[in-house]
């Protein structure tokens, strides 16, 4: 039986570190706290302030805190309960607006994760969202996400990019990465080796899917295997093929994924692949790059039945089978195009003429134009500024505003055919650039 004549416990006031102010007196929670404030409001002045409630106490010559307001930073200050002046409690702030704070901060600092339990669960997700990996990171984002089976850490990540992952990586991790990372993964760059069967078959539950970059790859990749495994990826926008692909058989029974926005051919693609696959009619940015086994024929199969609803179209050096004028036609083919890339080395100044150019009533809507050259001799002379010129001229080209070209071109910029095509592309807001 408790002894009710005891006398009650009183907890003495204790000092409180409070950053920019040093050690200072906290009321505590005790049985005299209505009697410590009432004479905290006759021998000072209350004063309010976004840290706080306090007051000056004139007998102990120190600051009281009445209150402590909730802490809203990415400092990972816990937020708290105090006492109000008037007794009252003040109102936690709820969990959904310290996430969308992290949400805005552009970079979430590990430390996050110690404030408490609540900021671990918000601060992990946003963490692992888009990992920086590089050679020297590589192996412990490995053992965190594959052997810590219990906190399952892949979960999170969203985009994983192992562009820079060269000689660290092995196909039995990159698969298990896959296979982690699988339930929410939007967007994958593989790296640029050991990216073989094994990853392929993993690729295959990342069914949420939508970017997918396999052109860094430098190891012999079987695109049955990759036809297999991305045909079910209803959410696909980007695919990238590898550079040293084989073996394209197989391509005819191949389902593209019906939401294919972008789409870059390199590798072993064949001229019967071209030719007999129905290109999704989604795709609105085609590029080719290192196709050494296409020719003329099988490009403009392509643009014949994807070319009007083209808005971007890129041809990169080098393309073996191409000669020095098999890309002079792409206008005639692709009358909606944006941005167009061409390589001057299978291209030619007729290109812009008249005859392949023509003047529509409807104005033509390409407006940043990019000539790249590889160098070689006899390719510097095939594409001068007055060609360009002229198109601008008779109105051919009313919306170019960019016109980008390759110093191997050699074209003089101090010459007066330079001066007369900056000058007609300042009349429609446009400029000039020079890569080097």
């Amino acid at each position: 039986m408790a002894n009710k004549t005891r006398p009650k416990k009183v907890k003495a006031p204790y000092r409180k570190y409070v950053g920019g102010q040093g050690f200072v007196r906290t009321l505590g929670f005790t049985a005299n706290s209505a009697d410590e404030e009432q004479r905290s409001k006759t021998s000072g002045e209350i004063t309010h302030t976004p840290q706080g409630t306090y007051y000056y106490d004139k007998e102990t010559d120190s600051v009281v805190h009445l209150s402590v307001n909730v802490a809203n930073s990415v400092t990972g200050v816990e937020s708290a309960e105090a006492e109000l002046e008037d007794g009252s409690v003040d109102a936690v702030l709820p969990l959904e607006l310290f996430e969308l704070i992290l949400n805005f901060c552009t970079v979430i600092e590990p430390q996050f994760l110690r404030v408490c339990r609540s900021w671990y669960h918000i601060s992990a997700p946003l963490l692992y969202a888009a990992p920086q990996l590089h050679s020297r990171n590589f192996g412990q984002f490995v053992d965190t996400v594959i052997n810590n089976r219990k906190k399952r850490l892949g979960v999170y990540v969203k985009d994983l990019d192992l562009s820079n992952i060269i000689q660290s990586g092995k196909n039995s991790y990159v698969s298990k990465l896959l296979r982690r990372c699988s339930p929410i993964l939007r967007s994958f760059t593989a790296p640029q080796t050991s990216f073989g069967y094994a990853p392929l078959i993993s690729l295959k539950s990342c069914q949420q899917l939508q970017y997918l970059d396999l052109g860094l790859v430098s190891e012999t990749v079987q695109l049955s295997e990759l036809f297999s495994a991305i045909k079910r990826f209803a959410h696909l926008t980007h695919l990238s093929f590898p550079r040293s692909s084989i073996d394209c058989s197989g391509f005819r029974e191949f389902e593209w994924p019906p939401n294919l926005r972008y789409l870059r051919l390199s590798g072993g693609i064949t001229n019967e692949f071209v030719r007999e696959t129905s290109f999704p009619r989604t795709i609105r940015t085609l590029e080719f790059s290192f196709c050494p086994q296409i020719n003329e024929h099988s490009v403009y199969t392509v643009l014949a039945r994807i070319g009007d609803i083209l808005k971007h179209l890129y041809f990169h050096y080098p393309m073996p089978t191409l000669h020095g004028s098999s890309l002079d036609f792409v206008f005639r083919y692709c009358p909606n195009l944006i941005t167009l890339q061409m390589t001057v080395d299978y291209c030619s100044k007729w290109a812009f003429s008249e005859n392949i150019l023509t003047f529509s009533s409807t104005p033509r809507p390409l407006r940043k134009l990019l000539l790249e050259c590889s160098g070689n001799l006899g390719q510097t002379f095939k594409v001068h500024p007055d060609d360009i010129t002229i198109a601008l001229a008779e109105d051919r080209l009313p919306n170019l505003k960019v016109v980008r070209v390759s110093s191997k071109l050699g074209w003089d910029m101090k010459s007066s055919d330079v001066s007369d095509l900056i000058s007609y592309l300042e009349d429609q807001d446009g400029s000039l650039y020079i890569n080097y």
